[in-house]
């Protein structure tokens, strides 16, 4: 199984408790559970090699330590506006980026009622947005556990 490496220190459960604190809505607790275990970190050169991460995914982004924390990020985008208009607007803490592909932009999570859970990767230069999965279990299983190709 593919594995994250530099992640920062590990947090407690009072630290998860402040942060959740910050947003319109509970953190879903597969995503707690995940950050308990995983604050930040990226995926190891070799496991990139042998093909074991499902995503482009470049990195995650910390809580709390480190020096590419969510809590900043969110401070960064500010509100996240798509040009496709279907998908609706973000304000501040509506959205918990978590993630970011090899052109730095944000894979984050949804805590609006309405897609409350919602994974999707929002590329801000072009103001495009992109569904990527239904909910932080199945953003998992399609980065840890790649489908083969048949």
């Amino acid at each position: 199984m593919a594995t994250l490496t530099n992640k920062e220190q590990q947090l407690t459960d009072i630290d998860i408790d402040s942060f959740e604190k910050l947003f319109v809505n509970k953190i879903p607790t597969s995503f707690k559970t995940h950050y308990k275990a995983n604050n930040g970190g990226t995926p190891s050169e070799s496991d990139m090699e042998k093909g074991l991460w499902g995503l482009p995914i470049c990195g995650f982004y910390s809580i709390k330590y480190g020096k590419l924390k969510i809590e900043n990020t969110i401070t960064d985008i500010e509100f996240i506006d798509p040009e496709e208009k279907k998908y609706g607007t973000w304000a501040e803490y509506e959205f918990l980026p978590f993630a970011y592909d090899s052109g730095g932009n944000p894979i984050f999570l949804s805590l609006r009622k309405e897609d409350y859970g919602h994974i999707y990767l929002y590329a801000p230069d072009g103001k495009n947005i992109f569904s990527i999965s239904d909910d932080f279990e199945g953003f998992l299983k399609r980065l840890y556990q790649p489908q083969l190709s048949e």
